[in-house]
């Protein structure tokens, strides 16, 4: 055993290292750690720099964005009325208890064309509608081909009992059946299924 112990000793002595290589091992893994250190600040520092130029990407891109949707928004008006759109405007008014029924053709149109639309309204005894706008003093309601507007002025709704019919606000583009005379004159305006409100033509 003592042998071993000596032998163990001997080998210790002669495997045993200078100072010289033991302080230049140590300066080889101080270097070896700085290496790692400052390949590792380099690799976060990338990263880092990475993800704030994502952030700064998206954050333009969504600010581009929400301004062209602001645009858009403002040139959308919720119920764009324009009275040019239209051939002719029909107006139906009630003067001093007379009925009065006017045709304003949008359109430079000959004379004879505008006395057979007179006739056609003459021949009309119902037709469909849409609401498109309403205010205090009249409806305006667009037939189903986009053709005509229809301009019913309050002394007739008021004749009709129509105001107390739709809430006006909240049924704009509602379907409404037009129920007219011989004359072209209006009888009756109402939804086409009594308590039901449409929205699309016949």
């Amino acid at each position: 055993m003592n042998e071993l112990k000596q032998a163990y000793s001997n080998a210790k002595r002669q495997q045993k290292m200078s100072a010289k290589q033991t302080r230049r091992l140590k300066r080889m893994s101080r270097l070896e750690n700085r290496k790692h250190t400052r390949q590792f600040w380099l690799r976060t520092t990338a990263w880092a720099t990475s993800c704030c130029a994502i952030a700064i990407v998206g954050s333009l891109t969504l600010q581009n964005t929400l301004k062209d949707f602001e645009l858009f928004l403002t040139k959308i008006e919720p119920t764009e009325f324009n009275l040019e759109q239209y051939e002719s405007i029909e107006t139906h008014n009630l003067i001093e208890g007379e009925y009065l029924t006017t045709i304003q053709q949008q359109k430079q149109l000959l004379d004879t064309s505008l006395e057979g639309a007179k006739a056609t309204l003459n021949q009309i005894h119902q037709s469909y509608g849409k609401l498109i706008h309403s205010d205090e003093g009249a409806w305006f309601i667009a037939d189903c081909k986009n053709e005509t507007l229809i301009e019913v002025r309050k002394s007739v709704l008021d004749e009709l009992n129509a105001p107390r019919m739709l809430d006006t606000q909240a049924d704009q583009g509602v379907l409404l059946a037009l129920s007219r005379n011989n004359k072209g004159q209006l009888l009756k305006i109402a939804p086409p299924i009594e308590g039901r409100n449409l929205y699309a033509c016949p």
